[in-house]
């Protein structure tokens, strides 16, 4: 199983596109290269499995003494309680496969749907259902059972807020002839498409030519596309030369997702303790900003204390559970655009989120940034050599005559690391930036 997060996280912004210290034509294309450059590994590394989050587990609620004069209700049946979300239902099966719907054994199923809905119909969750998703993440392959036949299940979490798998959407399934071997089920698409029975060339005369095809010797691919993770994917299979194999997906966010803002300081915020000192070490992620030493990420509350301000009209006010956004901060005349994370597992508003990244350069912003051994714009590239000496540095040097060491803990991410570039013998722009979650 494999959570992932659905909206790419915007790269965090490197800082490289000011390397060109004044530098015009080429030498700014070179340093938007190495900015794209960054941009796709991050993204590669937020599209990677999310850690599994633990889940505290309620003790049983004890019923309150009413005395013997209260009448105290029978617990209803499980059949009878009521379902907390309701996705609503089709009777019949549309004629347009973009309704995302597919009957099966007589029941019409709407995608998505709720996991209680789902699980309503006669599914057993072969899994945690108490596993967590954050806001804007998903995931694939989760088995279900019934009457012994097995198919796979898409989870989603579109909203704002972090929900547990008993409370996120199916968004999606898969069947196949692995899981259904010896079912007996009549399982039916819009126009008449039926599973077991439909050849490649009435699934053509129903829907159309694909909008994506792929031919193998095991089978013949047909992806019909409606959106991004909007889309019906068919397998005829060649030795027995019909459907048999269907993967639905429709991620889109149900009425009744939890888009709540919750205001409350999260506890890591308020666990934050600046540094005593900026010190030597390139792995601690220190920096020195408008003569304050901070860690990072370091909450937007700190800088803010520290006579920053948020321009709105530029930032975003809330984000979503473990997601990110971006905040301009300003201080004397500058402005500092930065990504910001939220580690929390609700939505809160950006004050109660982490900058991740800073930055100074002889192009601006033209912040009093200091490094760790005291490096800063305008000091000699010596004095970078001397400095990162002892640390995991990696040094480029680029046709146009920029230098740029970049340095980064061994034990953790790459993208995670002090990027210092020189042009003619001095240093020309700072960038640090960390995006992992602190311990405290």
């Amino acid at each position: 199983m494999k959570k992932k997060t659905l909206a790419v996280l915007l790269a965090i912004s490197c800082s490289l596109s000011m390397a060109a210290c004044g530098a015009s034509g080429g030498e700014d294309t070179e340093a938007i290269s190495r900015a794209d450059e960054a941009r796709e590994e991050l993204e590669k590394e937020f599209s990677e499995e999310a850690p599994e989050e633990e889940v505290e587990e309620k003790p049983e609620e004890v019923p309150d003494e009413t005395g013997p004069e209260e009448e105290v209700k029978d617990e209803p049946e499980d059949d009878e309680k009521e379902i907390k979300k309701t996705t609503s239902m089709p009777s019949d099966l549309s004629d347009d496969l973009y309704d995302f719907q597919i009957s099966i054994d007589g029941t019409v199923y709407q995608f998505p749907m709720w996991y209680s809905d789902f699980e309503a119909l006669g599914w057993e969750y072969d899994g945690d259902d108490t596993e967590k998703l954050s806001s804007n993440q998903y995931s694939v392959a989760e088995i279900w059972t019934k009457d012994g036949f097995k198919i796979y299940a898409e989870f989603a979490n579109l909203s704002m807020n972090s929900v547990s798998f008993s409370e996120s959407m199916v968004a999606g399934i898969e069947l196949n002839k692995y899981g259904l071997e010896g079912c007996d089920w009549e399982i039916l698409l819009p126009g008449g498409i039926q599973y077991g029975v439909s050849n490649a060339d009435d699934i053509k005369e129903a829907y159309g030519e694909p909008s994506r095809d792929f031919d193998s010797d095991l089978y013949y691919m047909m992806s019909y596309e409606l959106d991004y993770y909007r889309e019906v994917t068919l397998y005829v299979f060649k030795e027995e030369g019909v459907l048999l194999e269907v993967e639905l997906e429709n991620l889109v966010e149900l009425e009744g997702a939890d888009n709540s803002i919750d205001e409350t300081v999260p506890e890591l915020v308020e666990a934050y303790k600046a540094p005593k000192s900026l010190g030597d070490d390139f792995y601690a992620y220190t920096a020195q900003m408008e003569g304050v030493v901070y860690s990072l990420p370091c909450p937007v509350s700190v800088m803010l204390e520290n006579g920053f301000t948020i321009d709105t009209a530029k930032s975003d006010s809330e984000v979503a559970a473990g997601g990110s956004g971006w905040v301009d901060l300003r201080y004397n005349n500058q402005t500092l655009h930065t990504m910001v994370k939220n580690y929390a597992d609700y939505a809160t508003t950006v004050e109660n989120c982490f900058v991740v990244s800073m930055e100074s350069s002889v192009n601006g912003p033209k912040f009093d940034l200091v490094f760790p051994g005291g490096i800063k714009v305008g000091d000699s590239e010596d004095a970078v050599k001397k400095a990162t000496a002892d640390f995991n540095c990696e040094v480029d040097t680029s046709d146009s005559g920029y230098t740029y060491y970049e340095v980064s803990d061994p034990n953790g991410s790459t993208l995670n690391r002090y990027t210092i570039v020189c042009k003619d013998g001095s240093v020309c722009t700072l960038d640090i930036q960390n995006s992992e979650e602190p311990e405290y």
